[in-house]
C-alpha cells in the first residue's frame, strides 16, 4: 500500500496517475474505441423513421404523431450528443453531421452546445460561476433568488412545471449564440429546421398541425429535461475557487449521479444514467457505457472516489427536496 499524499498537490498528482493507468486498461480492452458501425446504424435507423413518420403522418392521430416525433427528437439528441463527444467518427465527419441532427432536425446550435456543454461543463462540473448546466431555472439551481418571491417559495414545483419550456430556452440561446458567433452556416441550419413544422402545417392542417407541434416541443422539453436534470442537480456545488480543491477525476465523481437500470434504462436516458462514466471518459462511446460502469464502481471504491448510483425514483425525490431545500435559504 502506497503512503497516502500529504498534500493537495499529491494528491492530484496521485489521482491523474491512476486515473491514467486506469485509462490505459481500458483502452487495452478496446472499451475506449470509438463506434462507426454502431453510430452508422443508429443513424440510419434515425433517418429512416423521420422519412416514415413524414410518409404516413396523415394517417396516424395527431396525438400520436407527435409522440412520434418526440420520440425521435430524443434520440436525435442523443446522437449529436455522442457526435459533439467524437465518439463515432472522425471530428470533421462528427461536426458535419452534427449540422444535421443537432441544428437541422433538432432546431439546436451544435456549436453553441459544444461550447456550454463539452467545454464549460464537463472542465467545471458543478462549479457555480463556469459551469453553465448548473446556472439554469435563474440561478436557484445554485441557491440564487433572483426570481419573484411566489416562484422562489414554490421553486421545487415550478421546477419540474417548468421543464417543457427548456426546448424555448434552448433555442433562443441557440439562435443568440450563432448570430453573435456570425456562424451562417449554422444558421442557415437552424432555419431550415423550420421546414418541419411547416411541413407538419402543409399536411395536417392548422388545427391538427399546431396540436402536434405543440406535443413535440413541449414533450421533447419535458423528456430531454427529465433525463438531464439526473445527472449532477442535487449533488454539491462549489463556488468561487473550491472546485480547485480536487483533482480533476474527484471533481467529476463527486459532482454525477448514475441512474441503476436495465438495459431499457440505459437506452431511454440515451447513455447518460452512467454519466460519471460519461464525465471521465467523454470520448467512450454510450454503446460501451455499460461495461465500463462496472469497472469503474470498482476503480472508485478502491481508490476511494465517490461513486453515487440509485434509482430514477430517488434521483427526483432528491431533485426535489434539494430544490424545497434551496427556497429555505
Amino acid at each position: 500500500m502506497s503512503k497516502i499524499p500529504t498534500s493537495n498537490y499529491q494528491k492530484k498528482d496521485a489521482d491523474k496517475l491512476l486515473l491514467n493507468q486506469f485509462t490505459d486498461a481500458l483502452r487495452h480492452k478496446g472499451l475506449l474505441d470509438k463506434t462507426p458501425v454502431r453510430g452508422s446504424v443508429e443513424i440510419v435507423l434515425e433517418l429512416t423513421g423521420y422519412v416514415l413518420l413524414f410518409t404516413f403522418m396523415t394517417q396516424i392521430p395527431p396525438a400520436i404523431v407527435g409522440l412520434l416525433f418526440v420520440l425521435l427528437m430524443v434520440r436525435s439528441t442523443y446522437i449529436v450528443h455522442d457526435l459533439l463527444h467524437k465518439q463515432y467518427f472522425s471530428r470533421k465527419w462528427s461536426n458535419r453531421l452534427g449540422l444535421v441532427f443537432g441544428n437541422l432536425l433538432i432546431g439546436l446550435s451544435g456549436k453553441w452546445w459544444d461550447r456550454e456543454h463539452n467545454v464549460m461543463h464537463h472542465s467545471y462540473t458543478n462549479s457555480a460561476e463556469k459551469d453553465t448546466d448548473v446556472q439554469g431555472f435563474g440561478g436557484a439551481i445554485i441557491g440564487k433568488h433572483d426570481s419573484i418571491k411566489f416562484i422562489h417559495r414554490h421553486q421545487h414545483v415550478f421546477f419540474f412545471l417548468l421543464l417543457p419550456a427548456i426546448y424555448v430556452s434552448f433555442m433562443m440561446q441557440s439562435y443568440a449564440f450563432v448570430l453573435e458567433k456570425k456562424n451562417w452556416k449554422e444558421l442557415l441550419f437552424l432555419m431550415l429546421h423550420l421546414l418541419i413544422p411547416a411541413t407538419v402545417l402543409m399536411l395536417l392542417g392548422t388545427v391538427d398541425g399546431v396540436v402536434v407541434l405543440l406535443i413535440t416541443y413541449l414533450g421533447y422539453g419535458l423528456a430531454l429535461g427529465l433525463v438531464t436534470i439526473t445527472n449532477h442537480i442535487g449533488l454539491p456545488i462549489h463556488f468561487g475557487e473550491d472546485y480547485k480543491q480536487y483533482s480533476w477525476v474527484d471533481l467529476q465523481t463527486r459532482g454525477s449521479r448514475n441512474i441503476r437500470g436495465s438495459y431499457l434504462t440505459h437506452y431511454l436516458y440515451g447513455g447518460l444514467n452512467t454519466q460519471i462514466e460519461h464525465h471521465i471518459f467523454p470520448h467512450a462511446s454510450r454503446f460501451r457505457l455499460l461495461k465500463i460502469a462496472k469497472e469503474t464502481e470498482l476503480f472508485c471504491k478502491e481508490h476511494g472516489f465517490v461513486y453515487y448510483a440509485t434509482s430514477p425514483l430517488q434521483a427526483y425525490k432528491e431533485i426535489y427536496l434539494y430544490m424545497r431545500r434551496l427556497r429555505l435559504q
